[in-house]
């Protein structure tokens, strides 16, 4: 057996004595040495070594070629090679008994790496090949981390593509077809939906099947900073602009050029800040605080938010043409309570995601668990529910899940007549009775229900209720 560690170098001389005096060199210095009178015969070699070659490898890891070799010209055996796809990058030092400068130049037009005057001293014969061995190990390290690079970027297409965004809830497709339908266009999407239900990988969906895959996903999460500190991040600013400045920061817009900008609770954002995004939404241009150069980007917005915009526009807090600005391409993600049928999907995904991970062979759960998970209302939504499964993979000790294994609070009834839901989870059933009652006068209904006959429009609507 080979040993890996071993570098692997070819002869092609037709002088016996030669590649007898270069193999005993080189075997003292501890190289696996090979050996082809012609170029017909050393093409036959390198064709035969890469069929039982690993892929990442080359079939030799130098190749030593005379320019003489008979009725044959070592330059074409040179061109040949430095002309195959897989094997052009294997180092080729070319044995030449001419020393004209021309020659030298002709040689290393040819793709030659190297040459050498023959006769040659050992040491320099020596030198030569471990500067081109150490040049060719570079370059398999470059590849190396290239191909890891491609991988990485097909693993993280494949993971936010939106046919990996699981449901198969009716209002989910909806969903899926609308991200096919929008992807390749620069059109402002604002996704809304309560927390946990999955607004960030949308937007990664949206961004890694549009044109704009390649370049960046920038994500700004517009509750985690104070009004100053988001202008900051967002827009960047220069050495000075304000105390603790002591370099020019970038912003994610700037960073986010050429890509998309994933700006996450957009709701948050101070009435300030909300006019410095509109402008950039209109022209893309902005100033770095304390900047006076005007700046343009291309990017592409999508924002998400869990509150109710149209409500904090009645407020005051939520500027109206912003809201219309953010608003081109709407996408409202449904709470899991109102896709359950999507639970055993779900949980199937992270019983198998958990046990990759924990190294576990956690596979199902038994029927009582799933109607556990039927009868939760799910406040956290997708995110609660791959927290409960985690927790269950780690803590159970068979293949399968039991009551035991799930978190305390799933397991707790309730007590009778004990008030456990809000009026948001009774909310359909609220509006319904007041439309009923009002013989669907939504008029009449909005005033019971002391809401907006806008708002009651969209509730009806978000709750598909219809009058039969």
């Amino acid at each position: 057996m080979e040993n890996k560690t071993t570098k692997k170098i070819l002869i092609v001389e037709d002088e016996k004595d030669t590649v007898e005096m270069i193999t005993a060199l080189l075997e003292l210095e501890g190289y696996q040495v090979f050996s082809a009178s012609s170029g017909t015969e050393a093409m036959r070699f390198l064709e035969t070594r890469r069929q039982v070659t690993p892929e990442s490898e080359t079939p030799v890891d130098l190749i030593l070629l005379d320019i003489m070799l008979g009725d044959e010209d070592g330059r074409d055996v040179c061109q040949k090679i430095k002309g195959d796809e897989e094997m052009r990058f294997i180092p080729v030092v070319m044995l030449t008994v001419r020393s004209s400068l021309q020659d030298k130049i002709n040689t290393l037009n040819i793709g030659a790496d190297d040459y050498l005057t023959k006769p040659f001293i050992n040491e320099e014969l020596l030198a030569k090949i471990k500067v081109m061995l150490r040049i060719k190990d570079l370059h398999d390290d470059l590849k190396r981390e290239r191909n890891r690079n491609i991988l990485l970027s097909q693993a993280l297409e494949k993971r936010y593509s939106f046919g990996n965004i699981l449901g198969k809830n009716s209002r989910m497709q909806e969903i899926y077809e609308l991200i096919s339908d929008i992807s390749n266009t620069d059109s402002t999407v604002l996704i809304q939906g309560e927390s946990g239900t999955g607004k960030e990988l949308i937007a990664r969906a949206i961004h890694f099947n549009s044109y704009r895959k390649t370049k960046p996903f920038v994500v700004a999460n517009c509750s985690a900073y104070s009004q100053n500190l988001l202008e900051s991040e967002l827009f960047g600013h220069e050495k000075g602009a304000f105390t603790g400045a002591i370099r020019r920061k970038i912003g994610r817009f700037e960073l986010a050029h050429g890509g998309t900008i994933f700006l996450d609770e957009i709701g948050e954002v101070s009435p300030p800040t909300q006019i410095l995004l509109l402008r950039v939404l209109q022209d893309h241009r902005f100033e770095r605080v304390g900047g006076e150069e005007t700046l343009e980007v291309d990017v592409r917005v999508v924002a998400a938010t869990n509150k109710n915009l149209m409500e904090e526009m009645r407020k005051g807090t939520f500027r109206e043409d912003l809201y219309y600005r953010l608003n081109v391409i709407p996408i409202f993600v449904p709470p899991l309570r109102e896709r359950k049928d999507d639970i055993p999907l779900l949980t199937s995904h992270f019983l198998q995601k958990f046990s990759r991970e924990k190294g576990k062979e956690v596979t199902s759960i038994i029927s009582e668990v799933m109607e556990l998970f039927l009868a939760h209302s799910w406040p956290g939504n997708v995110r609660e529910l791959e927290n409960v499964i985690e927790h269950a993979s780690i803590i159970a000790k068979k293949e399968e899940i039991l009551p035991k294994d799930l978190p305390q609070y799933l397991l707790q009834k309730p007590l009778p007549n004990q008030q456990l839901f809000s009026l948001k989870d009774h909310e359909r059933d609220l509006i319904l009775k007041a439309l009923e009652e009002t013989n669907w006068n939504k008029h009449q209904a909005s005033k019971r229900l002391k809401i907006t006959r806008t708002t009651l429009y969209g509730k009806m609507k978000r709750y598909g209720l219809t009058k039969e």
